[in-house]
């Protein structure tokens, strides 16, 4: 676990993150792991006094192994898990499409390669239990959670990829829409993830537009460090 920001933390293995964000004695989780990282979950809570009947809600990006491997356990365990209208086939299975890049399209004896996806490997990027329902947002709706997120819809990575946006902490969760470290490469800093990962790249890149309006300091994305500055500067760099 990483403190990322005043009551915001980090989990996940080195190169993949999910976040839960504390508001006195409850909490919201923001994207909900691989499927083997449950106690890496619930020890961070207890290490913060806190229990899973302190989290709210979870909250997904999308639905993709390695953001979505731990809502069926939340469910189980009584948790609401909720997506974005058009992620809704996806969390629940029966999505008809390509539904996630496979290991037959990774670079073959890429060392970046190797040190992004053995550790979700270790963490059961593999396994992906889908839920039996699934609470539902909308574009721009505001969640009743600690940290009052907002969801913001940037489809391209997925049709209902999300990022979250709390103005009351300046932060925006940004998912895979807007990563900070290369999968397969040495680049770190504000990029879009590689173009085989996305179902399209171009609505995805379309799809910053959304957030470079947005009052925010601080990014914290599905993958890479967290990245101090705008939503503004952060699509500059892309787009330069």
């Amino acid at each position: 676990m990483k403190q990322v920001a005043d009551n915001v933390y980090s989990l996940g293995a080195r190169s993949h993150n999910f976040y839960f964000l504390v508001d006195g004695d409850q909490a919201t989780i923001v994207d909900a792991g691989c499927s083997k990282e449950w106690t890496r979950l619930t020890g961070a809570l207890d290490s913060l006094g806190l229990t899973l009947e302190s989290v709210a809600g979870v909250v997904a990006t999308h639905a993709h192994a390695d953001h979505f491997g731990l809502a069926k356990q939340a469910q189980d365990k009584g948790l609401s898990v909720s997506v974005h209208h058009d992620e809704e086939t996806r969390a629940l299975g029966t999505y008809e499409g390509r539904f996630a890049a496979d290991a037959s399209e990774l670079p073959k004896l890429n060392w970046h390669a190797l040190k992004t996806f053995v550790p979700m490997l270790r963490a059961g990027v593999t396994k992906l239990e889908h839920v039996e329902g699934v609470d539902i947002f909308e574009d721009r709706q505001a969640l009743d959670l600690p940290g009052h997120p907002v969801a913001i819809h940037t489809p391209g990575h997925t049709e209902g990829h999300t990022m979250f946006h709390s103005s009351d902490l300046g932060l925006l969760f940004t998912g895979d829409g807007l990563i900070t470290m290369d999968l397969l490469g040495p680049s770190r800093g504000p990029q879009m993830i590689e173009e085989r990962f996305n179902l399209d790249t171009t609505q995805a890149l379309a799809s910053l537009d959304r957030i470079v309006d947005l009052a925010a300091d601080l990014l914290l994305p599905g993958h890479g460090d967290a990245w101090a500055g705008s939503p503004a500067e952060a699509v500059t760099l892309i787009r330069s």
